[in-house]
């Protein structure tokens, strides 16, 4: 199931973010949709190249896909996309979903 790297835990989660311990984009969710726009993944570190890859070998996908696939916690995950969105690597994209829509979503489930 693993793609990435996974090393027992024996590393902190600090040192795999640079030490960066939130994400620069609070507004990273689990279904946020990260795509690969990077030609090139020099002098990204380990993890960031790992993050990259799996993006353009699995096309858009949920945060929470990226952290299950690497088997780390999605805190980390975002705080890795933020930071390749922010210097151009990936794309995150949240749409929120039509309220008309989930509102009927809701009466089918009622109507059950």
């Amino acid at each position: 199931m693993s793609s990435g790297p996974r090393d027992g835990g024996m590393v902190r989660p600090y040192i795999r973010t640079g030490g960066r311990l939130a994400p620069s984009r609070p507004e990273l969710r689990l279904e946020t949709l990260v795509t690969s726009t990077a030609k090139s993944t020099a002098g990204l570190d380990i993890e960031e190249r790992t993050v990259v890859n799996l993006c353009r070998q699995g096309g858009a996908l949920a945060v929470s896909e990226i952290a299950a696939h690497l088997q780390y916690d999605s805190t980390l995950v975002k705080i890795l996309v933020s930071g390749l969105a922010d210097s151009g690597h990936v794309n995150a994209t949240t749409t929120l979903p039509d309220h008309n829509l989930l509102e009927r979503v809701l009466d089918g489930l009622r109507a059950l």
